[in-house]
């Protein structure tokens, strides 16, 4: 079985077309908050999470993680080995934000200023942060993007807040070489996001990580769909 963690501001629908393209068994995931899953404060930090996923689907399944999913998805790995037979990170890393020792993430200043606009207009801010995963002029993505929102359940303004300011303050990378399960990272080649080097750096880390580049944006499993599909196929049945 393959568990499929989306990110964040989306819902389990935006994996509908690859699913379809695996052609394997899926169950794809709502984070709290997110989709049609309820949220209570606390939902979303990644520890509780992980350890929630793995007592709700217990042995070792393949799991992948885009973006915000990729930290959750990422810390099950780590802290509940048991779980993960395969991992799969898309568009992710184990820290988002730029510091001294990470040259690789956003500036803080980026994160806060989303965070005041998100307190102030969260359905803009939403909108402007899909426009970003999507990169310029993917009209028809950012389109799927925003229909995959809508059909699948608005996310709850708390629950925005809450996987923002996770984002903003995880670092996992302390838990990198804890991952003992083999690692496929895809990553889209201009990702505005994540920096493909953010994904370098982070395969380089983990003790059994390939990373592909393949597609554009932050979200190649749309724009790069049967590379992307063949690709885990491939991974999965190694």
């Amino acid at each position: 079985m393959l568990l499929l963690v989306h990110g964040w501001g989306l819902n389990r629908r935006v994996f509908a077309g690859l699913e379809q393209a695996l052609a394997l068994p899926c169950a794809s995931l709502d984070l709290p908050g997110h989709g049609q899953a309820p949220y209570e404060p606390g939902a979303l930090d990644p520890d509780t999470l992980a350890a929630g996923l793995a007592a709700r689907y217990p042995g070792a399944h393949a799991w992948l993680g885009w973006s915000l999913g990729g930290l959750i998805a990422l810390t099950l790995a780590a802290r509940h080995p048991e779980s993960v037979s395969r991992l799969i990170l898309i568009g992710a890393t184990p820290r988002f934000v730029r510091a001294d020792d990470w040259p690789h993430g956003t500036e803080p200043a980026v994160f806060q200023a989303f965070a005041k606009q998100l307190a102030v207009d969260h359905e803009a801010a939403l909108r402007r942060f899909l426009t970003l995963q999507a990169g310029a002029g993917a009209r028809s993505e950012v389109r799927a993007l925003m229909a995959d929102l809508e059909g699948g359940g608005v996310p709850q303004p708390q629950a925005l807040a809450e996987g923002l300011a996770v984002l903003q303050e995880s670092d996992c990378r302390p838990l990198l070489r804890a991952v003992r399960a083999p690692t496929l990272l895809l990553h889209g080649i201009d990702d505005t996001i994540v920096s493909i080097e953010a994904a370098r750096a982070t395969a380089a880390l983990m003790p059994d990580a390939r990373l592909c580049a393949i597609g554009r944006g932050h979200a190649p499993f749309l724009n790069a769909l049967p590379q992307s599909a063949a690709l885990i196929r491939d991974f999965l049945d190694e």
